[in-house]
């Protein structure tokens, strides 16, 4: 039954998502809907080109295997998207934005306590990277270990620091 329940919210939002015209030109994320949204836009993000995205998450300081950094905008969410490792990862953007996005706070701990904002903006091209990371054994870094995690560049038009995240979800899942 849950199962069932499941694929039925999962097709309402695929529907809800590429229906076209008016209001549809916008999507809002909510704590309900990021996961399987995100999922969805990162999956097939030539469907969302030129809508107005708006969501809530925290910020994120992505390293590659090269060392080169990403800030994005994420959430953690459970094992299986990208990662392969076993253990949860992040789903979320690339941010790209002319002003100053708020560095990130208790990146490693697995708590709420993080830089929440606000954002809207739109899918700056339909190109999805796939970021090589080291994978996990356990806790540890398992540099022997590449694997990729997929992100789309989030083009920001609007950037508020969420004070009061109290009604806000650290980790989402289907």
């Amino acid at each position: 039954m849950k199962k069932v329940l499941c694929i039925a919210l999962v097709i309402l939002l695929l529907f809800s998502l590429a229906s076209c015209g008016g209001e549809s030109d916008r999507i809002d994320l909510t704590e309900q809907t990021f996961f399987y949204g995100m999922t969805t836009i990162q999956m097939y993000p030539e469907d969302y080109l030129g809508k107005v995205i708006a969501f809530d998450c925290f910020t994120y300081r992505l390293v590659d295997v090269e060392g080169k950094e990403y800030l994005c905008g994420v959430r953690k969410c459970s094992a299986g998207y990208g990662c392969k490792c076993g253990k949860d990862s992040v789903i979320g953007f690339i941010l790209d934005y002319e002003g100053a996005i708020p560095e990130p706070r208790n990146q490693s701990a697995d708590t709420v306590e993080k830089t929440w904002i606000h954002l809207e903006g739109s899918l700056a091209s339909e190109e999805i990277e796939n970021i090589r990371i080291y994978g996990y054994d356990g806790d540890t870094v398992n540099y022997d270990r590449v694997e990729f995690v997929p992100f789309c560049r989030f083009k920001v038009s609007s950037l508020k620091v969420i004070e009061d995240y109290s009604n806000l979800n650290y980790y989402v899942t289907a």
